[in-house]
């Protein structure tokens, strides 16, 4: 979004938070600073649900003292900034939307809900719901099931209903030759749900190559699966944007098989699911969240509680009939590009 926004002639800084030992990486015509996400980090880089317990019914006090560290530290640095600011943009409700307000004055401040903070506004008694509603002036959601959230309160408009926006992974044409799943290595994702269904596939004499891009604290099971089920399956970890974007060049099928948990959390609008509909794969996913709207007609989305035979079956489908690519893939994640959306930012900003 920031480089979007700059390419249109808007100076930008960006705020935020980076694991120690870290440092943020310049982007093209973007000013960034930084504070260190305190003892290992809570927010930074991914996963600040599954640390902080979220849904689980158990208290972290240590993880949940490190956030509010964390969040300190990043009200003082929007403090530091915040002259010769004309606008301001917080991704995540909680705390993003709650710093910027405190710092915006009467300055404009759209606040964009993603998935998680959604969840917990949901869940905030009405007062705290409130006031975190008061402190911007517009509100975008990444999809409509989260806009309960903002039930019961006034508001001077009503929110947008926005997914996420993407950069394309262009270049020349490859051989698409993997089935692709990205996304944190925690419950929520239910990757074991994928690896059962490659299993069948390969119990069935069509075995396809996996690869998995992401970490966390899942990725030692699934492994464990994977070599036990003989599948012909590559862990990549973190990767980096290059890495990233040329095995989504080379994805035949995207899988994504997220859905609801146990506490209530589930998916919400994935940016990998566009990121992979952008370059062209076609989708196998099961319906959680935004997931059967970005879809549409453009994939198969099964039910979210389909087993592994009927996910074989629609992986198997989906890789037979779209040796090249999807097309159609393409053309629906084609208004979520970044440089379409920087445009509706500033009218939200600025009208």
């Amino acid at each position: 979004m920031a480089i979007a926004l700059a390419r249109r002639g808007v100076r930008v800084k960006l705020l935020g938070s980076v694991p120690r030992g870290r440092v943020a990486l310049p982007a093209e015509g973007v000013r960034i600073a930084s504070v260190e996400d305190v003892d290992g980090g809570v927010f930074a880089g991914g996963g600040a649900p599954e640390r902080l317990a979220l849904g689980e019914g158990r208290a972290r006090p240590r993880v949940w003292a490190r956030a509010a560290r964390t969040t300190a530290s990043l009200a003082s640095l929007a403090a530091r900034h915040s002259r010769g600011v004309d606008g301001w943009v917080s991704h995540f409700a909680l705390p993003s939307a709650l710093i910027a307000g405190s710092v915006r004055g009467s300055r404009p401040h759209l606040a964009i809900v993603h998935g998680t903070d959604g969840w917990l506004l949901e869940r905030l008694p009405g007062p705290l719901r409130r006031a975190v509603f008061a402190s911007a002036t517009r509100w975008r959601f990444t999809w409509d099931g989260m806009l309960p959230a903002a039930a019961g309160v006034r508001l001077a408009r009503p929110p947008e209903v926005a997914p996420m926006g993407y950069w394309p992974a262009e270049a020349a044409d490859v051989t698409r030759d993997v089935v692709l799943s990205v996304g944190r290595l925690v419950p929520v994702k239910r990757l074991d749900r994928a690896l059962s269904a490659l299993a069948v596939l390969k119990a069935q004499g069509r075995p396809v190559p996996w690869v998995v891009l992401g970490d966390g604290p899942e990725r030692a099971r699934l492994e464990a699966m994977a070599s036990a089920h003989g599948l012909d399956a590559r862990f990549e970890g973190v990767v980096d944007a290059a890495t990233r974007d040329a095995w989504l060049r080379r994805a035949r099928v995207f899988l994504h098989t997220a859905g609801r948990v146990a506490g209530g959390r589930g998916e919400g609008a994935p940016v990998a699911l566009m990121e992979a509909m952008g370059a062209g794969a076609a989708v196998v996913a099961t319906a959680s969240g935004a997931v059967g709207w970005m879809v549409g007609e453009a994939g198969a989305v099964l039910d979210g509680e389909a087993g592994a035979a009927e996910i074989a079956e629609a992986v198997r489908a989906a890789w037979d009939a779209h040796p090249t690519g999807s097309p159609s893939a393409r053309e629906r994640a084609t208004p979520w590009r970044w440089e379409a959306q920087a445009e509706g930012i500033e009218r939200a900003l600025w009208g």
